[in-house]
């Protein structure tokens, strides 16, 4: 039988119980080992798969095991430690973590987690010591990860977002951290009344607009910290770092599979400025004289001397909240994130709307007024970081429309699409399978994100029961919802919805 594997253990012990515990694990069936070369090791000792190294200054270390009997040793030991993450003062605990912000090449992922306090132990080792700072393989993370997922059955939910690199090459990313963090936020509060939630970000240089709501959360009883390093302490900040590095792990990875992006048989790195490899395809990129690839942030001080060109100065705001009615924004500054508040203004006539015209043309994809059919500028990045998620009609799907967007102009780049049981039912066609095929390549290197919809009954056998179960399903992950048919759109606007019509 084969059991799930830990990552290690570390602890702070009183130096008086260090004989202890060691006679305890040799108790078990551990060995001793009798050849300590470190000056600053006390004692070691091998048991199982794993091995217990004590150090002087008082720090215990236990490696990585797949032995309930070693777990079961820790047990022991996480009642002596002096350190650890800080114990649970809610019943749920709600983490909130970015990484790959520093980095020149690939997206920076933002995650959030609510966890249940009943699930605190259980995934505090599971987690263990892992250093989202240290590299490893992408199924080290991964396998932390497929740990976690039994607790989901129980209430452990995450939240994945991505900010791609041309985004952050135009504009202040911490203004987008600061909306899509309120609207993950949001979202948790839904599933947890407020004096529940024990709430935990680590502080990016937070925003104002964002401080304001956590403290509206915290005036109505949550427990809100803002803390740098906030994952060295907080259990939910650690778990969301995870998911995190996991996310950007993966598209790092298959990026750097690519023979595409390798010049000379060399890979991209870890995509840290500081690593040697990166720096080395970085400059033999270069010399191949072709454009930078969709992964680069160009606005990095390491490519901009490559290239030789000034810092640029970012947009402020990077999105457009003032197409956005007052109602949706008012709704939104006061943690009531709801699909059904949405309406655009058109900043050229000023009519207010649920629904704009999508068009494609020429390679790109442009949102427009159903009233005057001008352009909305700044129509996308409102929609993907206000609200992030699109239940696209099989007609969308079968059309082409997302497949040929992202390969050109990037309208729907970043958003989760997701797939209704009966859309993907209606899709499962020669033309439909080849479209889903293009989408999951660009969602492989982290593109754009999919998701199933999990649907709570079998829609009636008719189009209203058709209709009204896709109108459900977007409502309830308060998703955007993507027509190419007038009847849908209508009865999706009269459902209050807002749409994205063809």
């Amino acid at each position: 039988m084969s059991f799930a594997k830990y990552p290690g253990q570390k602890w702070s012990i009183p130096l008086e119980q260090a004989e202890e515990i060691k006679l305890r694990i040799i108790q078990e069936g551990g060995l001793e080992d009798q050849k300590i070369t470190s000056q600053y090791e006390l004692w070691r000792v091998r048991f199982s798969d794993a091995t217990f190294t004590c150090y002087k200054s008082g720090t215990l270390y236990c490696t990585d095991t797949q032995d309930p009997a070693v777990v079961a040793i820790w047990n022991e030991i996480q009642p002596r430690s002096t350190t650890g993450f800080v114990s649970p003062t809610r019943d749920y605990l709600i983490g909130l973590d970015e990484t790959g912000k520093g980095e020149v090449l690939g997206h920076t992922v933002l995650a959030g987690v609510i966890l249940p306090k009943s699930f605190f132990d259980q995934a505090g080792k599971i987690v263990g010591v892992a250093d989202t700072k240290k590299r490893h393989t992408f199924g080290y993370w991964d396998n932390i990860l497929k740990n976690l997922d039994p607790l989901k059955s129980g209430g452990l939910q995450f939240i994945i977002e991505t900010i791609p690199p041309w985004h952050i090459d135009k504009f202040n990313i911490n203004n987008i951290l600061d909306i899509v963090y309120q609207r993950i936020v949001s979202n948790f509060t839904r599933l947890a009344s407020v004096p529940s939630c024990r709430i935990v970000l680590d502080d990016y240089g937070t925003g104002q607009t964002l401080r304001r709501y956590l403290r509206s959360l915290q005036n109505a009883g949550a427990e809100v910290i803002i803390a740098h390093k906030a994952d060295d302490n907080y259990l939910e900040a650690k778990v969301a770092s995870l998911i995190a590095k996991r996310e950007r792990e993966k598209t790092m990875e298959t990026i750097s599979k690519s023979e595409q992006y390798k010049v000379d048989g060399i890979d991209i790195g870890t995509g840290n400025a500081g690593d040697a490899q990166t720096l080395k395809w970085l400059k033999a990129w270069k010399a191949t004289k072709k454009q930078w690839p969709w992964f680069v942030k160009c606005s990095f001080r390491t490519v901009r001397e490559l290239d030789g060109v000034p810092e640029p100065t970012k947009d402020r705001p990077p999105v457009r909240d003032d197409i956005l009615s007052d109602e949706f924004r008012r709704e939104f500054m006061q943690g009531r994130f709801s699909v059904t508040s949405l309406s655009i203004v058109c900043p050229s006539c000023g009519v207010r709307s649920k629904a704009v015209l999508i068009t494609h043309q020429d390679e790109a994809t442009v949102g427009r007024c159903p009233d005057c059919k001008k352009p909305i500028p700044g129509l996308n990045l409102a929609l993907r970081y206000y609200c992030g998620f699109i239940l696209p009609d099989s007609n969308i799907i079968v059309g082409g429309l997302l497949s040929k967007d992202l390969a050109h102009s990037k309208f729907f780049e970043g958003f989760t699409i997701l797939f209704d049981p009966i859309v993907k039912k209606e899709i499962d066609t020669r033309g439909g399978r080849g479209e889903l095929e293009k989408i999951a390549r660009y969602a492989a290197i982290g593109r754009v994100k999919l998701q199933d919809v999990e649907s709570g009954s079998e829609p009636a056998g008719t189009t209203l029961g058709r209709d009204e179960q896709i109108k459900d399903d977007a409502l309830r992950y308060n998703a955007i919802l993507m027509t190419a048919d007038n009847a849908m759109k209508a009865f999706g606007q009269s459902k209050g919805l807002f749409c994205l019509y063809v």
